[in-house]
């Protein structure tokens, strides 16, 4: 019942997501890049452009991963670019009905806008990003491919995104596993027909992009502020005896929802709990990662040491 675990690697994958992230922005807390880099940005684009987004609502933007894992060409923005913008509609559907249930009809016009909009967003913004942030992409699936040769794919998925368990389910058939930096801590999930894509976020692209700060630091500090809240270490003390769902978390806590979803959310990207999920993009359960708990002695002994 296992799934296939495909390590993949395009600059256009980042592409994607780096022009998803800026236009969700206010909508994704808790990131790396926040305010600061939307401004920057924005600052970057042609007003006209700029003012474009501000009102975009693309909702079918992610699925343009399936399409980028089909795709077989030259790995460069404008390569993939030219490639979508010539295939007919009825192409485009048959690649994505294996694995999508519900496509627009409209597939001509929502090519044209993807094409249009990526194309914009490489110009102004994607092709002037450190190359050395997408090497490390690459790179990082690389090391990735050769630890699936060590570890199962559950495991090396958990590794990757710091927590997340891919459970195997009858649902599940191939798992996509791609390095993203935009993100950063940040899991992408994506559940269509029997297949799963996960954007995973890159150490090493957060490392190279912003040296110490982007590395040993910044995991230090999520892992210490996850832990300075009372409430999150009633969790993490409720976990160690079983795992538990959110339900039953929530009833622990007491708190609204969305307070208990923010402290589930800070343990699980400091890497201190594990999501459990079951074909779904909402975690079923979670349990206690005690290894990273055992480990952050060391850790910050590492760093100061340094």
């Amino acid at each position: 019942m296992g799934y296939q675990l495909v390590i993949d690697f395009s600059p256009v994958y980042e592409l994607i997501n780096s022009l998803y992230k800026y236009i969700y922005h206010k909508q994704v807390k808790h990131l790396f890049l926040q305010d600061d880099w939307f401004r920057e940005t924005k600052r970057k684009l042609a007003p006209q452009f700029a003012g474009q987004l501000a009102d975009e609502r693309f909702e079918v933007l992610h699925r343009l991963n399936l399409l980028v894992w089909q795709y077989k060409g030259d790995q460069t923005a404008d390569a993939f670019l030219s490639w979508l913008q010539n295939q007919p509609a009825g192409d485009i559907y048959e690649l994505l009905s294996p694995w999508v249930r519900s496509i627009p009809g409209n597939l001509g016009e929502i090519r044209d806008r993807m094409v249009y909009l990526l194309a914009k967003w490489n110009e102004q913004y994607f092709q002037h990003m450190d190359a050395n942030i997408l090497q490390a992409l690459e790179k990082d699936a690389d090391e990735k491919e050769r630890l699936l040769t060590t570890l199962s794919p559950i495991d090396l998925i958990e590794e990757a995104t710091n927590g997340i368990r891919l459970e195997e389910t009858e649902e599940v058939k191939t798992v996509i596993l791609t390095p993203q930096y935009h993100y950063y801590p940040a899991a992408i999930l994506d559940f269509h027909e029997h297949i799963c894509t996960c954007l995973y976020p890159s150490t090493s692209a957060m490392k190279t992009a912003n040296g110490e700060v982007g590395g040993k630091m910044y995991s230090l500090v999520s892992i210490t502020q996850a832990l300075a809240d009372s409430n999150r270490l009633k969790i993490l003390r409720a976990l160690n005896q079983q795992p538990a769902n959110f339900a039953e978390i929530h009833k622990l806590l007491g708190l609204a929802k969305s307070t208990t979803n923010h402290h589930i959310t800070a343990l699980r990207r400091a890497g201190l709990i594990r999501a459990h999920h079951f074909g779904k993009s909402t975690a079923q359960k979670y349990s206690l990662r005690t290894s990273t708990i055992e480990k952050l002695g060391e850790q910050i002994m590492a760093f100061i040491n340094e």
